[in-house]
C-alpha cells in the first residue's frame, strides 16, 4: 500500500514537472517571436523561355516560372541572435475568396553530423535553408526628430540648443527571407493572398563570450573552443594625423576535423563556435565593421585590413576579439502575412 502511495505521489510529480517544463519552453519560444517583425517586401513572378539549336539539342524549347515572395525581418534585440535561414516554410495559405489552398511543402530533416566529423560539401537543399548572419553597415548617425510644439517652444523663447554631432555608428541592416509559392496561384486564386501562414529558422546562442588576443604577432597557439585555436602571424598599424591604417594575418587550425561549410536548420551544433571578431583600440572602442560575420560558424583565419579615421582623433589597435556563441539552437520562427497583392502576367506594365 505505501509503495502504490509513493507510486502515485512520483507520478503527479512527474505530470507536473511536465507541465512546468512544457509550460517554460513556450514562454520561451514566445519570447524568441516577439524579437523579430517581419513584413512582405515583394511579390516576384519570373518566366523563362530557352530556345534550343535543333542541331545541337533534342530539345526545341523549355520554358521556366516561378512565384516567390520576399520578405524583410527586423530584429528588435541582436544580442543573442546568430543568424536566419535563408529561405522559409510555407504553411497554410488562404485566397481573396477565403479558400484554403493546400500547401505541401516538406520540412527540411536533419542531414549532417556534428561540426568536428563534417566533410562533405552540403547540398543545394542544405545551401537554401543555410543561415545568413547579421550584417551591419556603417551609417552617419541623424539628428534626433523634434515634435513641431517643442520646436517652435524653442523658438519663441530662444531656447539655445545644442548643437548635433553626427558620429560613424554601425547599424544593423534587416534580413530577407525568400518563400517558394506555387505558380498555380495566379490563376483562380484572386488578385491577392488574404492571409499566408509559415515559419523560418533563426539561431540563436544562450551567451556570448569574448576571447581578447593581443594585436602583435605571435608563435603561441591561443584556443578559442574546443575545435578551434588560432595564431597571430602578422599585426602592424600606423597612424598618420587622424587616419588609422593597419593589416594582420591570422593562421586557423581546426582541431576536431574540418569546418562546416555553412550551417542550417537540422545540423549539429557544438557547444561553443566561433561567430565572429572584432579590432578593439586602446580607447575601448570597435574599429571598423565586425569582420566573419556573414556566414556561420565564422572562418577567422586569413589576411585583413582596413583603415579608419575621425575628427577627433584614432586610436592604435590593442587587440583582436573573437565573439563566441556559447550553446546555440535552432528555433522555428512561426509568422502570418495577410492581404499580399498577386502580381499579373499579363500584365503590360514594364514590358517594353
Amino acid at each position: 500500500m505505501i509503495r502504490l502511495r509513493w507510486s502515485f505521489i512520483y507520478l503527479i510529480i512527474v505530470i507536473f514537472t511536465g507541465w512546468s517544463m512544457a509550460s517554460t519552453d513556450a514562454d520561451i519560444d514566445k519570447k524568441v517571436k516577439n524579437l523579430f517583425e517581419i513584413n512582405w517586401e515583394s511579390m516576384r513572378y519570373y518566366k523563362s523561355v530557352s530556345l534550343y539549336n535543333p542541331k545541337l539539342s533534342s530539345n526545341q524549347q523549355a520554358a521556366d516560372e516561378n512565384l516567390s515572395l520576399s520578405c524583410k525581418i527586423e530584429i528588435k534585440d541582436p544580442n543573442l541572435v546568430l543568424g536566419i535561414s535563408r529561405k522559409g516554410v510555407v504553411t497554410e495559405m488562404t485566397d481573396s475568396k477565403r479558400q484554403n489552398i493546400e500547401i505541401n511543402q516538406e520540412q527540411p530533416p536533419s542531414r549532417r553530423p556534428p561540426m568536428p566529423a563534417m566533410r562533405n560539401m552540403p547540398s543545394p537543399r542544405s545551401i537554401e535553408m543555410a543561415y545568413e548572419g547579421l550584417r551591419y553597415l556603417p551609417q552617419m548617425t541623424q539628428p534626433p526628430k523634434i515634435p513641431r510644439w517643442r520646436a517652435f517652444l524653442y523658438k519663441l523663447f530662444r531656447y539655445p540648443q545644442t548643437p548635433f554631432k553626427s558620429e560613424l555608428v554601425n547599424e544593423l541592416q534587416p534580413v530577407r527571407v525568400q518563400f517558394e509559392l506555387d505558380i498555380g496561384l495566379l490563376g483562380p486564386s484572386g488578385v491577392e493572398i488574404r492571409s499566408l501562414k509559415g515559419y523560418y529558422y533563426a539561431l540563436m546562442a544562450e551567451s556570448i563570450e569574448y576571447v581578447d588576443v593581443p594585436f602583435e604577432p605571435n608563435d603561441q597557439w591561443v584556443r578559442l573552443t574546443d575545435e578551434t585555436e588560432i595564431k597571430v602571424r602578422q599585426a602592424n598599424c600606423t597612424i598618420s594625423g587622424s587616419r588609422i591604417s593597419y593589416n594582420f594575418n591570422i593562421e586557423q587550425n581546426r582541431i576536431g576535423g574540418e569546418r562546416f561549410f555553412r550551417l542550417s536548420f537540422g545540423d549539429d551544433l557544438p557547444e561553443k563556435m566561433v561567430v565572429g571578431q572584432q579590432l578593439i583600440g586602446e580607447d575601448g572602442k570597435q574599429l571598423g565593421q565586425s569582420m566573419g560575420m556573414g556566414s556561420l560558424p565564422a572562418h577567422v583565419g586569413g589576411s585583413g585590413s582596413g583603415s579608419n579615421s575621425g575628427s577627433g582623433g584614432v586610436s592604435p589597435v590593442k587587440k583582436i576579439r573573437f565573439v563566441i556563441a556559447v550553446n546555440p539552437k535552432h528555433y522555428k520562427i512561426p509568422f502570418e502575412l495577410k492581404n499580399i497583392p498577386l502580381p499579373n502576367p499579363e500584365s503590360k506594365e514594364g514590358k517594353e
